[in-house]
């Protein structure tokens, strides 16, 4: 028998530890602790999880976003998954609810910043209907780069 897929949830305070353990794996300036205790508390923060298997200090999580929606702009903040998940689609399934999300909540369009270096996001983001809006020169440090500024606007309703 296979294991089921992992399911999407609300992230909870529980899961701090191992939301902080991802960010530091995946991201060369990673967020604090306090900023995603922050994300948590506001409830702008979804997990995927599998099972996993008791003491497992990761909970099950093998991927998660950060998200809010504000003026009918779902801004997506951070998206990381398990670097030993990577290729399975995971991030896909993630970005693809997080935007089902976004627009449940009234964005009319979703906007983000990635690494111009990050060619596999830049895959996903544009293989989604994300298009390049303008680059923000020297955005990132911890390598000092720019940032392609990403957006995807959603369909309004039908006349």
């Amino acid at each position: 028998m296979t294991e089921p897929g992992p399911l999407l949830e609300e992230g909870g305070a529980d899961d701090l530890d191992a939301l902080v353990a991802l960010e530091r794996e995946s991201f060369s300036h990673p967020w604090t602790r306090r900023n995603l205790k922050h994300a948590l508390e506001r409830r702008h923060l979804v997990v995927l999880r599998t099972a996993g298997v008791p003491g497992d200090p990761r909970r099950g999580i093998v991927g998660y976003c950060v998200f809010d929606v504000a003026a009918g702009e779902l801004h997506v903040h951070n998206l990381a998954v398990d670097p030993g998940r990577r290729g399975e689609g995971l991030g896909r399934r993630l970005l693809e609810i997080v935007l089902w999300l976004g627009t449940r909540r009234g964005a009319r369009a979703a906007l983000l910043e990635v690494r111009e270096s990050n060619w596999p996001a830049l895959q996903l983001y544009y293989s989604v209907g994300f298009q390049s809006l303008r680059r923000r020169r020297n955005y990132y440090s911890h390598p000092t780069e720019d940032a392609l500024e990403l957006i995807l606007e959603f369909p309004g309703p039908a006349c």
